[in-house]
C-alpha cells in the first residue's frame, strides 16, 4: 500500500462546477457580457485561474481587463464558493477509512490557495495532512514541483505515492512526478482522456478509488 495519496480538489473530491458557473457568470456581468453554461465552464476548470479567466472572458482581449477580471472572480468566489459544492458520494468515508489505514493525506490543486485551503477545511475537517494550492513561488499543474515538495514534507519517494486526479492535467502531473497515477471516472474529463494520459485505473466509485489506492 502506498504511504501517501494525492488528490485534486475539483472534480475529484467535490462537485464544484455549479457555483464556479456562478461566479464566472457574476464576473461576465460585470463586464456586460451574456452568462455561459456548466459545458462551457467544464471545458477550461482544469487551468489554473490566470489562465481560465482569459479563455471564460475571452471577449476583454486585453491582459489588463483580464488582470482585473482575476480579481474580480477571487471576491466574487470568496461570497460563493459553498453555495452548492458538496463532496462527492462515498469520499469522506473513504478518506475516513485510508487515515485509519494510515496513509498520509495531502490536496494539490490549481485553485487559488486560499479557497481551496478553507474549502478543504469546511468539506473535510481535520482530515489532510497537507493542503496545497496554487501560490507565485511554484509552478502550478502540470508541473509537479508541488508533488515533489509533499513527498519532501511526509519524507516519502514517488513511487510510494499514489496522485489521485480528474483530468488529463492531473493525470500528465502525476507521471511527470513519476507518482502513481488515478483517474476518478466521475470528475470533469471521461474515462478515456484519463487513460490516454497516463491513469493506471479509472475506478468509478470511491470504494473503487479506496481499492485502487490500497493495491498500489
Amino acid at each position: 500500500m502506498v504511504k501517501v495519496a494525492i488528490f485534486d480538489f475539483d472534480g475529484t473530491l467535490a462537485n464544484t462546477l455549479p457555483d464556479l458557473k456562478i461566479t464566472i457568470n457574476l464576473v461576465r456581468e460585470r463586464y456586460g457580457l451574456a452568462p455561459v453554461t456548466e459545458e462551457d465552464v467544464l471545458r477550461h476548470v482544469n487551468n489554473h485561474i490566470p489562465r481560465y479567466i482569459e479563455l471564460m472572458l475571452p471577449e476583454l482581449c486585453d491582459a489588463e481587463k483580464w488582470r482585473e477580471a482575476e480579481q474580480t472572480y477571487y471576491r466574487i468566489y470568496d461570497d460563493h464558493y459553498l453555495d452548492e459544492t458538496v463532496p462527492y458520494d462515498g469520499i469522506p468515508e473513504m478518506l475516513a477509512q485510508l487515515k485509519r489505514d494510515g496513509v498520509r493525506l495531502a490536496v494539490m490543486s490549481n485553485k487559488n490557495h486560499e479557497h481551496v485551503a478553507r474549502m478543504v477545511e469546511t468539506l473535510f475537517p481535520g482530515v489532510f495532512d497537507s493542503v496545497w494550492g496554487t501560490i507565485p513561488e511554484v509552478p502550478a499543474k502540470p508541473n509537479p514541483a508541488r508533488a515533489f515538495l509533499i513527498a519532501e514534507e511526509f519524507g516519502a519517494t514517488m513511487d510510494e505515492i499514489a496522485y489521485v486526479g480528474d483530468s488529463d492535467v492531473d493525470m500528465i502531473t502525476a507521471v511527470n512526478a513519476g507518482a502513481y497515477p488515478i483517474g476518478v471516472s466521475w470528475g470533469y474529463r471521461p474515462a478515456e482522456c484519463l487513460t490516454e494520459n497516463g491513469a493506471k485505473v479509472t475506478p468509478v466509485d470511491a470504494d473503487g478509488l479506496y481499492r485502487a489506492i490500497v493495491s498500489v
